[in-house]
Protein backbone atom coordinates (compact mmCIF):
# COMPACT_ATOMS: atom_id res chain seq x y z
CA UNK A 1 0.00 0.00 0.00
CA UNK A 2 1.52 3.23 -1.02
CA UNK A 3 1.75 6.33 1.35
CA UNK A 4 -0.92 8.07 -0.86
CA UNK A 5 -3.34 5.47 -0.35
CA UNK A 6 -2.87 5.51 3.13
CA UNK A 7 -3.74 9.21 3.42
CA UNK A 8 -6.87 8.85 1.64
CA UNK A 9 -7.90 5.87 3.96
CA UNK A 10 -7.50 8.21 6.88
CA UNK A 11 -7.65 11.66 5.99
CA UNK A 12 -6.22 14.52 8.89
CA UNK A 13 -7.76 17.65 9.13
CA UNK A 14 -6.14 20.07 7.50
CA UNK A 15 -7.32 23.08 9.70
CA UNK A 16 -10.02 24.21 12.08
CA UNK A 17 -13.17 24.18 9.04
CA UNK A 18 -16.43 23.83 11.38
CA UNK A 19 -17.12 20.75 8.59
CA UNK A 20 -13.67 19.23 9.59
CA UNK A 21 -14.52 15.69 11.26
CA UNK A 22 -13.79 16.12 14.96
CA UNK A 23 -10.97 13.85 16.02
CA UNK A 24 -11.89 11.91 19.37
CA UNK A 25 -8.88 10.60 22.10
CA UNK A 26 -10.22 7.92 24.55
CA UNK A 27 -8.93 7.63 27.98
CA UNK A 28 -8.31 5.05 30.06
CA UNK A 29 -11.47 3.80 32.02
CA UNK A 30 -10.66 5.55 35.88
CA UNK A 31 -12.12 3.49 38.52
CA UNK A 32 -13.40 5.36 42.18
CA UNK A 33 -11.23 5.32 44.63
CA UNK A 34 -13.48 3.28 47.19
CA UNK A 35 -12.75 0.23 44.68
CA UNK A 36 -8.91 1.01 44.20
CA UNK A 37 -8.59 1.24 47.69
CA UNK A 38 -10.30 -2.62 48.35
CA UNK A 39 -8.22 -3.82 45.37
CA UNK A 40 -5.04 -2.02 46.65
CA UNK A 41 -5.62 -3.75 50.28
CA UNK A 42 -6.32 -7.00 48.50
CA UNK A 43 -3.37 -6.88 46.48
CA UNK A 44 -1.35 -5.82 48.86
CA UNK A 45 -2.37 -8.43 51.63
CA UNK A 46 -1.32 -10.88 48.58
CA UNK A 47 1.76 -9.91 48.60
CA UNK A 48 2.25 -10.31 52.12
CA UNK A 49 1.63 -13.61 52.17
CA UNK A 50 3.14 -14.45 49.24
CA UNK A 51 6.65 -13.20 50.98
CA UNK A 52 5.53 -15.15 54.04
CA UNK A 53 5.20 -18.19 52.12
CA UNK A 54 8.53 -17.23 50.31
CA UNK A 55 10.22 -16.84 53.57
CA UNK A 56 8.40 -20.27 55.25
CA UNK A 57 9.49 -21.90 51.87
CA UNK A 58 13.15 -20.73 52.18
CA UNK A 59 13.94 -21.27 56.14
CA UNK A 60 15.87 -24.93 57.00
CA UNK A 61 13.94 -24.80 60.36
CA UNK A 62 11.37 -27.58 60.18
CA UNK A 63 7.50 -27.01 60.93
CA UNK A 64 8.02 -28.17 64.55
CA UNK A 65 11.12 -26.08 65.27
CA UNK A 66 8.94 -22.92 64.53
CA UNK A 67 6.34 -23.66 66.58
CA UNK A 68 8.32 -24.03 69.09
CA UNK A 69 10.70 -20.65 68.86
CA UNK A 70 6.89 -19.13 68.05
CA UNK A 71 5.95 -20.34 71.97
CA UNK A 72 9.24 -19.11 73.18
CA UNK A 73 8.61 -15.95 71.88
CA UNK A 74 4.72 -15.60 72.64
CA UNK A 75 5.63 -16.45 76.06
CA UNK A 76 8.84 -14.18 76.24
CA UNK A 77 5.98 -11.87 75.26
CA UNK A 78 3.73 -12.57 78.44
CA UNK A 79 6.57 -12.17 80.63
CA UNK A 80 7.42 -8.59 79.14
CA UNK A 81 3.55 -7.20 79.29
CA UNK A 82 3.43 -8.67 83.18
CA UNK A 83 6.47 -6.95 83.87
CA UNK A 84 5.08 -3.83 82.65
CA UNK A 85 2.19 -4.27 84.20
CA UNK A 86 3.57 -5.06 87.45
CA UNK A 87 5.62 -2.01 87.22
CA UNK A 88 2.77 0.41 86.74
CA UNK A 89 1.18 -0.98 89.17
CA UNK A 90 4.16 0.00 91.63
CA UNK A 91 4.58 3.13 89.80
CA UNK A 92 0.81 3.95 90.62
CA UNK A 93 1.50 2.93 94.25
CA UNK A 94 4.43 4.94 95.24
CA UNK A 95 2.22 8.08 93.50
CA UNK A 96 -0.99 7.49 96.05
CA UNK A 97 1.80 7.15 99.00
CA UNK A 98 4.07 10.39 98.04
CA UNK A 99 0.61 11.90 97.85
CA UNK A 100 -0.50 10.69 101.23
CA UNK A 101 2.24 11.32 102.71
CA UNK A 102 2.59 14.74 101.65
CA UNK A 103 -1.04 15.57 102.98
CA UNK A 104 -0.26 14.06 105.90
CA UNK A 105 3.21 16.10 106.17
CA UNK A 106 1.36 19.02 105.53
CA UNK A 107 -1.47 18.63 108.44
CA UNK A 108 1.45 18.00 110.53
CA UNK A 109 2.79 21.75 110.00
CA UNK A 110 -0.37 23.70 110.06
CA UNK A 111 -0.69 21.70 113.47
CA UNK A 112 2.69 23.04 114.68
CA UNK A 113 2.56 26.33 113.57
CA UNK A 114 -1.20 26.55 115.40
CA UNK A 115 -0.37 24.90 118.63
CA UNK A 116 2.70 27.64 118.47
CA UNK A 117 0.24 30.72 118.75
CA UNK A 118 -2.57 28.79 121.05
CA UNK A 119 -1.19 30.73 124.29
CA UNK A 120 -1.14 33.92 122.14
CA UNK A 121 -5.04 33.12 121.38
CA UNK A 122 -5.49 32.50 125.69
CA UNK A 123 -3.64 35.92 126.28
CA UNK A 124 -6.26 37.55 123.68
CA UNK A 125 -9.07 35.83 125.40
CA UNK A 126 -7.59 37.17 129.00
CA UNK A 127 -6.70 40.63 127.32
CA UNK A 128 -10.23 40.80 126.26
CA UNK A 129 -12.31 40.14 129.33
CA UNK A 130 -10.27 43.02 131.02
CA UNK A 131 -10.98 45.41 128.15
CA UNK A 132 -14.45 44.48 128.58
CA UNK A 133 -14.39 45.13 132.42
CA UNK A 134 -12.75 48.87 131.49
CA UNK A 135 -14.49 52.11 130.77
CA UNK A 136 -12.19 52.56 127.58
CA UNK A 137 -14.76 51.01 125.15
CA UNK A 138 -12.16 51.65 121.94
CA UNK A 139 -9.96 49.34 124.09
CA UNK A 140 -12.68 46.60 124.15
CA UNK A 141 -13.27 47.05 120.49
CA UNK A 142 -10.14 46.86 118.90
CA UNK A 143 -8.80 43.75 121.43
CA UNK A 144 -12.39 42.43 120.08
CA UNK A 145 -11.55 43.10 116.43
CA UNK A 146 -7.73 41.70 116.94
CA UNK A 147 -8.99 38.49 118.42
CA UNK A 148 -12.23 38.05 115.83
CA UNK A 149 -9.64 38.45 112.62
CA UNK A 150 -7.15 36.30 114.11
CA UNK A 151 -9.39 33.31 114.70
CA UNK A 152 -11.09 33.96 111.69
CA UNK A 153 -7.94 33.06 109.76
CA UNK A 154 -7.38 30.36 111.94
CA UNK A 155 -11.00 28.42 111.53
CA UNK A 156 -10.27 29.03 107.62
CA UNK A 157 -7.78 26.10 108.02
CA UNK A 158 -9.85 24.24 109.59
CA UNK A 159 -9.08 25.30 113.29
CA UNK A 160 -11.80 24.90 115.81
CA UNK A 161 -12.76 26.19 119.46
CA UNK A 162 -13.88 23.33 121.69
CA UNK A 163 -15.33 25.61 124.93
CA UNK A 164 -19.27 24.47 124.69
CA UNK A 165 -20.62 23.93 128.00
CA UNK A 166 -23.44 21.62 128.55
CA UNK A 167 -22.39 18.68 126.32
CA UNK A 168 -21.18 15.42 127.20
CA UNK A 169 -17.97 14.58 128.67
CA UNK A 170 -15.59 14.03 126.20
CA UNK A 171 -12.47 12.65 127.23
CA UNK A 172 -10.82 12.68 123.40
CA UNK A 173 -11.67 16.75 123.93
CA UNK A 174 -11.96 17.21 127.31
CA UNK A 175 -9.64 17.35 130.49
CA UNK A 176 -11.63 17.38 133.83
CA UNK A 177 -10.06 19.11 136.30
CA UNK A 178 -13.09 19.10 138.78
CA UNK A 179 -15.36 17.48 139.95
CA UNK A 180 -19.34 18.39 141.08
CA UNK A 181 -22.47 17.17 141.85
CA UNK A 182 -25.14 17.98 139.79
CA UNK A 183 -28.39 20.02 140.67
CA UNK A 184 -30.72 17.21 138.30
CA UNK A 185 -30.25 13.61 137.69
CA UNK A 186 -27.81 13.23 134.45
CA UNK A 187 -27.19 9.95 132.49
CA UNK A 188 -23.90 10.56 132.05
CA UNK A 189 -21.03 13.09 132.86
CA UNK A 190 -21.75 16.82 131.02
CA UNK A 191 -19.40 19.97 130.86
CA UNK A 192 -21.01 22.46 133.17
CA UNK A 193 -17.82 25.14 133.15
CA UNK A 194 -14.76 25.39 131.00
CA UNK A 195 -11.38 27.59 132.58
CA UNK A 196 -9.94 26.54 129.31
CA UNK A 197 -10.97 26.83 125.79
CA UNK A 198 -9.75 23.69 123.60
CA UNK A 199 -8.52 23.51 120.21
CA UNK A 200 -9.20 20.85 117.31
CA UNK A 201 -7.50 20.44 114.00
CA UNK A 202 -9.56 18.31 111.79
CA UNK A 203 -9.43 15.08 113.39
CA UNK A 204 -6.28 16.04 115.67
CA UNK A 205 -7.13 17.42 119.31
CA UNK A 206 -4.04 20.02 119.63
CA UNK A 207 -5.10 21.20 123.35
CA UNK A 208 -8.19 19.33 125.62
CA UNK A 209 -9.97 21.99 127.01
CA UNK A 210 -9.78 21.83 130.72
CA UNK A 211 -13.47 21.74 132.25
CA UNK A 212 -15.61 21.05 135.36
CA UNK A 213 -17.56 18.00 134.84
CA UNK A 214 -20.95 17.46 136.59
CA UNK A 215 -22.57 14.38 137.19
Amino acid sequence: MTEEHRRDQHPHPAGGDADDEAVVTEFPEVRDDASSGAAGGDAGAGEAEADLETVAAADPRSRTELIGELLTAEGKRDEYLDDLRRSHADFENYRRRVMRDGAVQRETGKAEVVSAILEVLDDLDRTLQAAEGSDDTDLAKGVELVASKLRSNLEGIGLERVDEVGVTFDPNVHEAVQQVEADEDVDEPRVSEVLRAGYRLGDRTLRASMVVVEQ
